[in-house]
């Protein structure tokens, strides 16, 4: 419902179920729980299939996320200031401080480098960015969970990411819809104009 009515078009992707036990044994011993492998080769996945479909870039959105009601605006505005070498893009994270500030948009969101970006609720992937990640992520033996392995790849200066704060994008996680990743922080993150309360609906 609010795909459609933001105008906005996606593709579904079927994640890598937890209890798909036949795939996860060939992806290794990690120190991570079923949930956080799937989580991982599912993403890792999307990555392969950037590639394979010779997309120049794809916007990753878990399915219980909501926008911000201008959030064609507030991209547009961001994509005047993001470099043409950017390489991920999160329009949805946390636990991150904001980096060196990029352009010099005036709007309420704005472009940063990105520091350590952790959850992968709304980001986007270049070309060349999904090449990299296949080269330098690894579901076999993983450097731990697939947001952290991806932080610490992007604070190594190996991939060239940006982040957008505040975010227009979050999770609409909640008691009666918690996440699938055990011990995960029921985190709560506002927006200004939520859309999904616009509609009617229970953030």
């Amino acid at each position: 419902e609010m795909a459609s009515y933001l105008g906005l078009d996606f593709d579904y992707f079927s994640a890598i179920s937890k209890h798909d036990e036949y795939i996860l044994s060939k992806y290794g011993s990690a120190d991570m729980d079923l949930s956080q492998k799937a989580c991982y080769l599912s993403h890792y996945l999307i990555y392969k299939e950037i590639i394979d479909k010779g997309y120049n870039s794809a916007l990753i959105l878990e399915d219980d996320v909501d926008f911000e009601l201008n959030i064609t605006a507030i991209m547009t505005d961001i994509h005047h200031d993001l470099p043409p070498s950017w390489e991920t893009l999160y329009i949805g994270s946390c636990f991150e401080s904001m980096g060196e500030q990029v352009g010099k948009s005036s709007s309420v969101h704005r472009l940063y480098k990105s520091v350590a970006p952790m959850c992968m609720h709304a980001y986007a992937v270049s070309y060349s960015g999904a090449q990299k990640l296949i080269e330098l992520l690894d579901p076999v033996v993983p450097r731990g969970t697939v947001d952290y392995s991806l932080s610490v790849v992007i604070g190594e200066g190996k991939v060239s990411s940006y982040s957008v704060h505040p975010q227009p994008i979050v999770q609409r996680k909640s008691v009666d819809n918690p996440s699938d990743i055990p011990k995960s922080q029921l985190l709560s993150f506002n927006l200004l104009n939520s859309t999904s309360r616009f509609l009617g609906h229970n953030t």
